[in-house]
């Protein structure tokens, strides 16, 4: 069974501060990733993060790489947000000699951005239950010196607190 991840967020409203809870990371066969929060803004804007490190000897394809699945982060859609286009860092370039190509992939510690904007109507609901659920899934085809694996779909999901503006969250 795949493993559900979750990141707490504190988001003042109208102060602009976030605060966020450790996570426990998420290990899968290929690489370890942790949800967090990578900052919070006035006005219901908020950038999740995902960290992500490739397990030794592994790699994942980057985007924009056409010949493979490359890792990607989708929201699911939510009339409470409006999600951004993930941000992923620049790739490193790597000479596969078995296949005499160069590839663009992840083999050491990055971190995907992903900033969402909450709803105006959906602050109110949101504050009311506590919080807000953002799911989503992480794609991923990783593979080591010698073996492609199958690609793999992790979901991943942030619940974010929301408190009232000028509020400090502990």
């Amino acid at each position: 069974m795949l493993n559900v991840w979750g990141a707490g967020l504190a988001l003042m409203l109208g102060a602009g501060v976030a605060a966020a809870a450790p996570e426990t990371p998420i290990d899968t066969k290929h690489l370890t990733a942790s949800p967090s929060v990578a900052a919070a803004e006035a006005g219901g804007r908020v950038t999740l993060a995902l960290e992500v490190s490739p397990k030794p000897a592994m790699h994942v394809y980057a985007p924009p790489q056409q010949e493979y699945i490359p890792i990607s982060l989708t929201l699911q859609p939510d009339p409470a947000i409006k999600a951004g286009v993930p941000q992923f860092p620049r790739p490193e370039k790597i000479r596969i000699e078995a296949i005499d190509e160069t590839q663009s992939v992840y083999s050491q510690r990055f971190r995907i951005l992903q900033t969402v904007t909450l709803a105006p109507a959906a602050l109110g609901r949101a504050r009311a239950a506590g919080g807000l659920t953002v799911k989503g899934t992480l794609r991923y085809q990783a593979c080591d010196d010698t073996i492609c694996y199958l690609p793999v779909t992790v979901p991943v999901v942030w619940t974010v607190a929301l408190t009232p503006a000028g509020r400090i969250a502990p």
